[in-house]
């Protein structure tokens, strides 16, 4: 007889009961939720979803706006030490 396994779901709460042996689901038990609790929880999170993306805009933005200036200065950074760099370069294709 194969045993039994009991896995609680971290997203939803819907406690399953597992055979260990085929991994099918035996039974099944969703937690009961009041409709208007969780529509008020869903107007909440749509609300203050609004505000979570325009700071995620106004980060990526700021990044961005920078952007531009730290490629230029690695950039400069890069070439000056190019032109500093006595050493002649080999192409590894080249070699033979």
């Amino acid at each position: 007889m194969s045993e039994r396994l009991a896995v609680t779901c971290p997203c939803c709460a819907t406690k399953l009961v597992l055979d260990q042996d085929s991994g099918e689901i035996l039974s099944e038990e969703r937690p009961k939720v009041d409709p208007t609790v969780s529509f008020e929880k869903a107007m909440k999170e749509v609300q203050s979803g609004s505000q979570r993306r325009e700071d995620a805009f106004s980060k990526a933005f700021e990044r961005t706006k920078n952007l531009d200036d730290l490629l230029s200065k690695k950039f400069e950074e890069a070439k000056k030490k190019a032109a500093e760099d006595k050493s002649t370069y080999r192409n590894p294709l080249d070699a033979d």
